[in-house]
């Protein structure tokens, strides 16, 4: 342990050195270059009295004498090559004025002209160029100062182990009075070679030496066994007191700082080396009360540093002899009581000294802060390794946090520094003391209350450092909370149930949310001076945002499993309400994310908790809440930082609706969902239209086309239960039918829809048309599918001329395409119908009755036509063509329809028989009504029946059947060129 003493202390005075020989030079330039600037002014100013002088004392000439000739004036230069400065002579003063009479010189003398004035004036001073001291170099540096300072150390230590240690046939007198013989001739060297300036720094150095190993002397007189020769231990203390005061005295008299930390440095080592004991703290103790009077007369920080350092380690080294390994609890420490005084007793020292000396300059406020923090880690340090009563932890850091603070409050008015520091470390000691006496949620709540108290001291005083230390305690509170009590739990939780409500724990919680809320909302209006820093701001918003994220935990802790949406869901009301109360943006922001949290936990777990309350699953109740109050959160009036007033409603209606068509996923039966979510559309379109909410009705649009996919791949896939005469299909389309026709109707009578609300009307009459027609497929045998398709055609026809509809009549078109689709490919290409047994399921029947369902709407298809005498110019040729004249598509599309069913039922010979009638009763049926289309298809099938005799039936028909067919094609010809020149006006009309 001795050795690693010395390391330190060899350390520790070099560092010193190697501080003190910079500083040392920085002063020696700092000096020099005083001096010089110094020296400039004097000059500056005597050459400016000159002309001053000569102004004052006029004197009147006898007679005209020529001014001599003056050389100019020397030049003096500066040591280093400054510029040269004028020198100003007695000739060149005397030629600047007039002369009024001359004395002859001698006849021995040489003639020489001299001026003399009536008053001589005073000569000019003297000159004289700054001396600027020569930096010193690394060697001169190493061998007079450095290896000086190292070498009284080492032999200050030497002597001292060697008067302790050796020659055990010397006795303790003779050992005392060769240290003391010692100790004097360095002293007395040290002062007859101080006088010498070359030998100065050799001579402070020994000096110190000296004093050091007489205080070490004076010590081991008593408590050093080899050097004991006293008997009375009051003597020797008086002894080390007097040494002591007059090794402060001496070292005074030179106002070195290193002469003097050198002296009380190789004091408390010689005091370190030795056989440590009570007594010898007690000397360290005299030793730090002489270095801090020394210290606070001079300002010499860095020494009190130095000293602190010195008496903490000496301690730690006695503690370190009669306790290797610490206090344990229970372990048996007689001078525990003895010690905790003198540690006691330093750390008053040291502190009185930190609060009755202000500092003059920034770096001696740096330096006496860090002492004043050292002194506390020292004290607490060596407190807590002796420690052996841990029972009195709590009360010693409440007196000692007491202590600081009252001491803070003295230094209050004398420097500032010395406020904040001391302030802060009570504050700690205070909060550090609370986990001793008090544990779990207690503990955080008495933490709480304190930082609480804190900031409400510093409100009360005005006093930013206990605010913002009110603050920093809150937001350790919310770490410790976090960190130590929600973290556990939620591991817990994550790997099994708990059925534990922890309501202390949550108690702590939300005590600090309302704490925190209190201090960040209302403070700044009771208290505007938390509005004038930055750094309060910002303290305060964390606190705001931390005071959310600890409510959230606390009802998460507290209410666990599915219910937790719902409390949070009450607290986003209640912040959000408050918000518009008191007109804040943060609170506003936060019931947003308290939303949104409450928005990812319904999805994330309560879609799946099955447990059931009475006849209604928790599921169902816990989200038809959260939807409830997530509606009625549309309503809240303060705008937040991301979320502005009129986005408030829109934002929180979409999750509500989204959250409420996923519950009915879950809650109804699969059939019934794409009701369910159709109805629910339904009444937000419906609520959309009377409150006027553009977004209800945008939630309801995206629900139909919602509902219709589910329809087409879940509805009409599904057979499902026959019920009655229909099955479940048929019971959960007819619904969906008639909702997308009610939000059509609605749609087409508004008088000012938007462009949106014209696509939804287009939109959902296409969804319900499409749904009858998928119906229809999926109900009806394939032959009868095909007459439902004509008849829904007929049905679209009829509904677009009495409604006068143009989205019916292409809804008809595109049912007039699908018959003639289902009929050609279905009845002819695969033989759907070709093996039916049944005429009423042949394709004879079905596509004979489909046509003429298609024949039969003609009427209606001209009455069409005719409220649309002038269409659109603006639509294309084939809409003009087939929209706007559905005679056309439900003339044709029969037409070809009977065709092709001659083409297939009959044979060959009899196909162009039947054509050439079909053409006949084509062209009077265009004779009729007057239309030249079809008169032109009637052509066309006659001309297809020559055609098909030119060049099938006259090389492969029977002679009977060729014969026939000839004159039946004939006559045929015949009539309608008879009917041609009979009707020829008419049919120019039509032209």
């Amino acid at each position: 342990m001795d050795e690693f003493l010395i390391f330190v202390l060899f350390v520790a005075v070099a560092a010193l050195l190697i501080r003190q020989s910079g500083l040392s030079q920085r002063l020696r330039k700092l000096e020099g270059l005083r001096e010089e600037l110094e020296s400039l002014d004097r000059r500056l100013t005597r050459i400016e009295e000159i002309p001053q002088v000569a102004a004052q004392k006029p004197v009147p000439v006898s007679s005209p004498v020529t001014a001599p000739v003056v050389p100019p004036p020397p030049f003096v230069r500066h040591q280093h090559g400054s510029l040269p400065v004028l020198g100003v002579s007695n000739a060149q003063k005397a030629a600047v004025r007039p002369v009024s009479s001359f004395t002859m010189p001698a006849a021995s003398t040489p003639v020489v002209d001299t001026p003399v004035f009536l008053d001589e004036p005073a000569e000019a001073p003297k000159v004289e160029a700054p001396v600027i001291s020569r930096s010193l170099s690394i060697e001169e540096r190493l061998g007079q100062n450095w290896l000086n300072k190292l070498g009284i150390v080492t032999l200050v230590i030497g002597v001292a182990l060697f008067l302790g240690y050796q020659f055990g046939t010397l006795g303790p007198l003779g050992k005392s009075l060769i240290g003391l013989s010692l100790s004097v001739a360095l002293l007395a060297g040290g002062l007859v070679l101080e006088r010498r300036e070359k030998y100065r720094i050799f001579a402070r150095a020994a000096i110190g030496g000296g004093w050091a190993l007489t205080f070490f002397v004076t010590f081991a007189l008593y408590h050093v066994q080899a050097m004991k020769v006293l008997d009375s231990q009051a003597v020797d203390l008086v002894l080390m007191l007097a040494i002591a005061a007059a090794m402060v005295w001496h070292s005074l008299r030179y106002k070195s700082q290193v002469v003097t930390s050198l002296a009380f440095l190789l004091a408390f080592a010689t005091v370190g080396i030795s056989d440590v004991t009570l007594f010898s703290l007690v000397a360290g103790a005299l030793l730090a009360a002489s270095l801090v009077l020394v210290a606070a007369r001079e300002y010499w920080y860095e020494l009190g540093l130095a000293g602190l350092v010195g008496v903490y380690l000496n301690h730690f080294l006695w503690l370190y002899r009669v306790l290797p390994e610490g206090g344990q609890p229970g372990h048996v420490f007689p001078e525990f009581v003895p010690s905790a005084g003198l540690l006691l007793l330093y750390w008053l020292i040291f502190r009185l000294f930190y609060v009755l000396r202000v500092p003059k300059n920034h770096r001696q406020e740096v330096v006496a802060s860090l002492t004043a923090i050292l002194n506390s880690v020292g004290l607490m340090s060596l407190l807590k390794f002796q420690s052996s009563h841990p029972e009195w932890a709590f009360w010693g850091l409440v007196v000692l946090g007491a202590a600081e603070l009252v001491l803070a409050f003295v230094a209050r008015k004398r420097w500032r520094t010395a406020f904040v520091v001391l302030s802060s470390i009570g504050s700690v000691l205070l909060v550090a003391a609370i986990p001793f006496r008090f544990s779990g949620a207690n503990w955080s709540l008495l933490w709480l209350l304190e930082a609480e108290a804190l900031l409400v001291a510093g409100l009360r005083l005005r006093e930013s450092v206990f605010r913002r230390l009110g603050m920093l305690g809150g937001f350790a509170v919310a770490a410790q909370l976090l960190v130590i009590g929600v973290a556990p739990i939620f591991l817990l939780r994550q790997q099994e149930l708990d059925p534990s409500r922890h309501a202390s724990l949550a108690v702590t919680l939300l005590s600090a949310a309302v704490l925190f809320w209190l201090n960040s909302e209302f403070g700044p209006r009771r208290w505007t001076i938390l509005n004038e820093t930055e750094l309060d701001r910002v303290a305060l918003l964390v606190t705001s945002y931390l005071a959310a994220a600890l409510a959230l935990f606390g009802f998460w802790v507290c209410i666990p499993g599915a219910w937790t949406v719902v409390a949070w869901m009450l607290l986003a009301l209640l912040v959000g309400w408050l918000a518009g109360r008191i007109g804040s943006p943060d609170l506003a922001m936060q019931a947003d994310v308290m939303a949104l949290a409450v928005i990812a936990r319904t999805a994330g777990v309560n879609f799946f908790v099955e447990d059931h309350l009475g006849a209604l699953t928790v599921r169902c109740v816990t989200v038809v809440l959260v939807v409830a109050m997530l509606y009625v959160a549309m309503r809240r009036s303060a705008a937040s930082r991301v979320l502005q007033t009129e986005w408030i409603a829109t934002v929180y209606s979409w999750p509500a609706s989204a959250l409420l068509s996923v519950l009915l996923w879950y809650e109804v039966r699969p059939i019934g969902v794409a009701v369910a979510w159709a109805y629910l559309a339904v009444g937000l379109f419906e609520l959309g239209r009377v409150f006027r909410k553009e977004y209800l009705r945008q939630q309801a649009y995206v629900l139909f086309v919602v509902s219709f996919v589910r329809l087409v791949f879940v509805n009409l896939t599904s057979g499902g239960t026959a019920t009655h005469v229909f099955n479940m299909r048929v019971y959960t389309v007819l619904p969906l039918i008639a909702a997308y026709f009610w939000v059509y109707e609605r749609l087409h009578r508004e008088p000012n829809a938007s462009k949106v609300d014209g696509f939804i009307s287009t939109l959902t009459a296409w969804l319900g048309t499409f749904a009858a027609g998928m119906l229809l497929y999926f109900e009806m045998r394939p032959e009868w599918f095909v007459l439902s398709l004509a008849c829904m055609a007929w049905v679209l026809l009829f509904a677009g001329w009495r409604l006068k509809r143009s989205i019916f009549l292409e809804q008809a078109l595109v049912a007039v395409i699908l018959v003639a689709e289902q009929a050609l490919f279905a009845c002819f290409t695969d033989g759907t119908f070709s093996n039916s047994q049944s005429f009423y399921s042949s394709r004879v029947f079905t596509v004979s009755l489909a046509s003429a369902i298609l024949l039969s709407a003609l009427p209606v298809a001209f009455a069409v036509r005719r409220q649309y005498p002038v269409p659109p110019k603006d639509k294309p040729a084939w809409m003009l063509f087939t929209l706007y004249r559905p005679d056309q598509p439900f003339f044709f599309a029969p037409l070809l329809l009977i065709t092709v069913l001659l083409a297939v039922e009959l044979r060959a010979g009899m196909i162009t028989i039947a054509w050439s009638a079909l053409g006949v009763l084509a062209f009077l049926f265009a004779l009729t009504v007057g239309e030249r289309s079809y008169r032109l298809a009637g052509l066309a099938l006659l001309m297809l029946g020559v055609a098909k005799i030119i060049l099938i039936d006259i090389w492969h028909a029977s002679p009977s059947d060729r014969y026939i067919t000839l004159i039946v094609m004939g006559a045929a010809l015949l009539l309608v060129s008879f009917l041609y020149s009979r009707y020829k006006e008419t049919m120019l009309k039509f032209l």
